[in-house]
């Protein structure tokens, strides 16, 4: 859990848990911890207290005999470490307690599959278990699953025809697949009969005779489906985590001895986040109890939203009624340790309502929490908030974002108060991107897209946490779609995706005007009389004419061509890693991502992908088995890669299952309005009277089941119990904020069922298009419209300086790029008394006009070169002559000399002479065997005029680097300056920070740059560190402002 900012190192273990005292009980304890209330530190002081309690009574006990268990490992992570903070502060004092630290690493403490996989690693080979079994995450064996269910329906057709007489062969594979993921409950299930009870299965007598059949034919289906699963998982040896889970319980079963060894061994077993349990990790615990051994349950059943994954909030319940009916302990968390009072005021009134206990309720009821005291005043309040726009939630987030961000706003930091409690303390500053999260129930359908957008178009900085699977993503789609033309070039599909890529980038509309072009081509070289051969997108590479592209798509269709040309015959010969780095390279497709990726995820994922690759190098496949171990079980669970850290300056938009254990300063629950039409599920189960389940398949629709029906009951359980799914998630979101929450509404929809949205209903007195706040919680609530967000003549309603570097130059007459964001390169951004940079036709003494700050594309790409391009200007030529250095490892003795001046072939003639070029040379000749020189002659990679260009809001910085050269220890940047020049030694240093600030994310690890300065081979060396990043984009910003003043125009920034 991500903490509210400390004062003090030592607080952390002075924060109370449960409003005073400690947690020290004899029997088993039962703890319930709403959102904030210390839960992580409660467990943790209750496992030292285990060992203080043992000290004091004179008892023996070790690590091996106490287990703490989580289901996350970042959970797991975080309580080993405070339990060792904890330790190593006794220890200080009490040199008994250094054993104990010294025996920590052997402790159990870790998540529920981490300890029963230990368990069998142990014991395993009693009951037949491999050891070294692999465990892999469901989605990692899904191939394997369905092939296996299609192979049940296949062999035991005679058992599947009662069930394919009412669902499809897809819709029972579906039903098969995801029954393998709760197999345990499925197999345990019996089926439901004609007549259940008093109530009929199915209004129509004949029907429920015929889908109780189903019923027993899909049970014994599954059964033998379940095997061919097991003995395929086998083979390949893998198993899953449900896997582990049960071959624990079943050891346990079936070995008494074992058993009884394992009871005698752990006194005390505590279960942290329990909610999230289900009857198969509760049966296993309950194996495990001896008769000396004491539970602690630990969770919040408010907090319970992981049911798709089989979590049973009702067993979180039982637990507590257990340790009740045992005569143990039972304590409520009362003190919240996160929020702000006037967020607490809040979720507390509103949450009463929603877990109000009712019958048949999974959650008992809701407790209000104390909130830690405020020293001092706060305002900006109320601190809960509905932001409204009649058609547009993201938009409403976006405008409350810009509205905020640059403001100063009291920040709640915890204190100690010297008397062993804690205090919240105000710590006035301005509001950062960082600062805020959207949480939405879920990304899917292009939500969390839309919101990036919304966000993205007022110029605010933003990412989207697991956004897509990793071979979903574009950038990932289209170098994995060039492999595939390379295997095979008549894989139109394959094309398609690479050209629509970010590795070329393609609209439809160009597609369609290939397609034309291919067939052109196809007909031309037909001779026969109406005849036509196949035309392939691929004919059309090599045979595009002007107006067909714009000149920078045709650019970059031509070297996708020779990309493809390139490995024509070497790909059989290459390695897949050296294949995709080698096209990638080719291709630039690095700085290309980096044209529209802000935050360099795209880049990370590219090289995430290369990383993957390298583990098939030694497995000698051919191309088109890398490409699909690439993308078969194995590599399918590689996640996008994360680039961003809590320093990352952007809005956060992510699903409340990913914030689930976070805390953020500003929480938005946005997209309220969602509907979701679910798809009913292919079969329900429903808890018997003695505690086993009952198991029918949907074949029909609820509403075709008939009131007073066995179906139709468990239907609507169904839907009850999905409804408090969605309470618990909605509580999970407002819980997250620690200084402000927000909440968005737009005008109510009637088009199917709105949870969130009728959930909200009670904090508003009128839904109609000007929604106000309900009696109930004015004075805790307001709502902001967005008309009232908008930017007037003035710009934003409330506007403050900002905190990350979003120019909006729109006010610039721009040097327009095919996208039509405006290029700045560091020339553009120079001080005069710095070094007066070179616009053509522009006097030093006077100031330019707006029109004037418009370049010509030839002068635009020359205009970061510092030095004045005059034409007997000998740096240029030295420029020119020195491109070939280290290409393809030319060495500067291979370029020239004086006695024979070679001339650059790409040298414009009569621009200089013989003379010229002897005077440059001679300069170079010095320079032979200088350390730079032979450094940059035998680089590993040489890049020469290499254009980069970086996003900074929604336009571009571009810079052209003379040299970037990799040797051992990593990037560098080579720009040469024909002679040292102290006047223009600003100008130079600002120019080397800008070139960094642009190479940094994209050429990994940049050691730096170098000047030098020719003449008299002078080199200075420059950096840019992380901790200067900063700084550099403020400084960025200030210029940016004065190039404005250059133009009379004033620049107006998004705050």
């Amino acid at each position: 859990m991500l903490g509210m900012p400390l004062r003090g190192g030592a607080l952390r273990h002075r924060r109370l848990a449960g409003g005073g005292g400690g947690v020290s009980v004899k029997g088993d304890l039962f703890i319930s911890a709403s959102a904030g209330t210390g839960k992580t530190y409660t467990i943790s002081k209750r496992y030292v207290e285990i060992f203080e309690e043992a000290l004091q009574a004179g008892e023996a006990i070790s690590v091996g005999e106490v287990a703490a268990i989580t289901f996350t490992r970042k959970a797991a992570a975080e309580m080993k470490r405070r339990i060792v903070e904890m330790i190593a502060d006794k220890a200080e004092a009490d040199e008994r307690w250094t054993g104990l630290l010294s025996s920590i690493p052997f402790a159990w403490i870790g998540t529920i599959d981490s300890f029963a996989g230990r368990i069998l690693a142990e014991n395993g080979a009693l009951a037949g278990v491999d050891p070294g079994l692999r465990v892999e995450a469901p989605s990692g064996s899904s191939i394997l699953v369905r092939r296996a269910a299609l192979r049940a329906v296949w062999e035991n057709e005679a058992l599947a025809e009662p069930i394919l007489r009412a669902v499809g062969v897809d819709d029972l594979v579906k039903a098969l697949c995801l029954g393998a993921e709760g197999r345990a409950k499925v197999i345990a299930a019996r089926p439901a009969e004609a007549v259940e009870g008093d109530l009929p299965l199915h209004q129509d007598a004949s029907l429920a005779a015929e889908i109780a059949e189903a019923n027993r034919a899909f049970l014994e289906l599954f059964r033998r489906f379940d095997a061919v699963r097991r003995r395929e998982m086998e083979r390949l040896g893998r198993t899953d985590f449900l896997g582990v889970l049960l071959s624990l319980r079943d050891l346990l079963l079936e070995r008494p001895a074992l058993r009884a060894r394992l009871r005698s061994q752990f006194r005390y077993i505590i279960v942290d986040e329990f909610q999230d349990t289900d009857h198969l990790q509760k049966e296993i615990v309950d194996l495990l109890r001896g008769e000396k051994t004491r539970i602690v349950y630990v969770g919040d059943g408010k907090q319970s939203i992981y049911r798709f994954r089989g979590a049973e909030v009702e067993v979180f319940a039982e637990a507590r009624r257990e340790v009740e009916a045992r005569s143990g302990t039972v304590r409520e968390l009362a003190t919240n340790y996160r929020s702000h009072p006037g967020v607490l005021d809040f979720c507390n009134r509103f949450f009463a309502g929603i877990f109000d206990g009712a019958d048949g309720s999974s959650v008992r009821g809701y407790w209000p929490v104390a909130p830690l005291p405020v020293v001092g005043e706060t305002g900006d309040l109320p601190r809960a908030k509905i932001l409204f726009h009649p058609e547009d939630e993201g938009k409403a987030a976006a405008l409350f974002i810009r509205k905020m961000v640059g403001r100063e706003f009291d920040f709640l930091m915890r204190e100690a108060d010297g008397s062993g409690g804690v205090n919240l303390i105000p710590e006035r500053r301005k509001v950062r991107y960082k600062d805020f999260a959207i949480l939405l129930r879920k990304l899917r359908g292009g939500t969390g897209d839309r919101y990036a957008s919304a966000l993205r178009e007022m110029g605010i900085p933003c990412y989207v946490v697991g956004e897509a699977g990793f071979f979903d993503l574009p950038e990932i789609k289209g170098i994995l779609s060039i492999l595939k033309v390379l295997a095979d070039p008549a894989d139109d599909l394959s094309l398609t995706t690479a050209l629509l890529s970010p590795a070329v980038g393609l609209d439809l509309q160009d597609l369609a005007r290939l397609k034309a072009r291919a067939k052109a081509i196809a007909e031309e070289g037909d001779p026969r009389p109406g005849g036509s051969r196949r035309a392939t997108l691929f004919d059309s590479l090599g045979g595009i004419e002007e107006g067909d592209l714009s000149p920078e798509k045709a650019r970059r269709v031509g070297r996708l061509r020779e990309v493809l040309d390139h490995f024509a015959d070497r790909k059989d010969l290459l390695t897949p890693s050296a294949i995709l780095e080698e096209a990638a390279e080719l291709l630039d497709y690095e700085a290309h991502l980096a044209l529209a990726d802000p935050l360099r995820r795209r880049t990370a994922n590219l090289r995430k992908l290369m990383e993957a690759s390298k583990a098939l190098d030694e497995a000698g496949l051919s191309l088109r088995e890398v490409i699909g171990r690439l993308e078969g079980p194995g590599f399918e669970d590689v996640e996008p890669a994360s680039v961003e850290s809590e320093e990352t300056d952007a809005v956060k938009v992510m699903t409340v299952h990913k914030a689930k254990g976070l805390e953020f300063p500003i929480v938005i629950v946005a997209e309220t309005s969602w509907s979701d039409r679910a798809t009913p599920p292919p079969f329900l189960l429903r808890r018997g009277e003695g505690g086993g389940r009952e198991l029918v398949i949907s074949l029909l629709p609820e509403e075709k089941a008939g009131e007073g029906t066995f179906l139709s009951d468990m239907a609507e359980e169904e839907r009850r119990r999905e409804a408090e799914e969605e309470e618990r998630t909605l509580y999970v979101a407002a819980t997250r904020a620690r200084d402000l929450l927000a909440i968005t509404l737009s005008a109510p929809k009637r088009r199917g069922p709105r949870p969130w949205r009728d959930l909200l209903a009670p904090i508003i007195a009128d839904e109609d298009e000007s929604p106000e706040v309900a009696p109930d919680f004015l004075g805790v609530l307001e709502v902001v419209r967005a008309a009232d967000l908008e930017p007037g003549e003035d710009g934003p309603a409330l506007r403050g300086e900002g905190s990350a570097i979003v120019p909006d130059l729109t006010l610039i007459d721009p040097i327009e790029v095919e996208d039509g964001s405006l290029r700045i390169s560091p020339t553009r951004l120079v001080d005069p008394e710095e070094h007066q940079p070179f616009l053509p036709g522009l006097a030093s003494a006077r100031k330019p006009e707006a029109a004037e700050l418009e370049l010509e594309p030839e002068a635009a790409a020359l205009a970061d070169e510092e030095e004045p391009l005059e034409p007997k200007d000998l740096g240029r030529l030295a420029h020119q002559i020195l491109e070939g250095l280290g290409v393809g490892g030319q060495t500067l003795d291979a370029l020239g000399s004086t006695e024979r001046p070679r001339r650059p072939p790409h040298l414009q003639a009569g621009i200089f002479g013989d003379d010229e070029l002897r005077e440059v040379w001679t300069v170079l000749d010095r320079l032979k065997g200088h350390r730079l020189v032979r450094e940059i002659e035998a680089a590993g990679k040489t890049r020469t005029e290499y254009e980069i260009l970086r996003p900074f809001g929604r336009h571009t910085l571009v810079g052209r680097v003379d040299k970037l050269v990799k040797t051992r220890e990593g990037w560098h940047i080579v720009d040469f300056k024909f002679a040292d020049s102290s006047a223009h030694a600003p100008a130079y240093e600002f120019q080397m920070r800008f070139y960094l600030y642009l190479a940094r994310e994209i050429f990994r690890p940049m050691v730096g740059a170098r000047l030098f300065y020719l003449k008299d081979g002078g080199v200075r060396d420059l950096r840019l560190e992380d901790g200067e990043v900063e700084g550099f984009e403020e400084e960025l910003q200030r210029r940016i402002e004065r190039l404005g003043d250059a133009s009379g125009t004033e620049l107006n920034y998004p705050d």
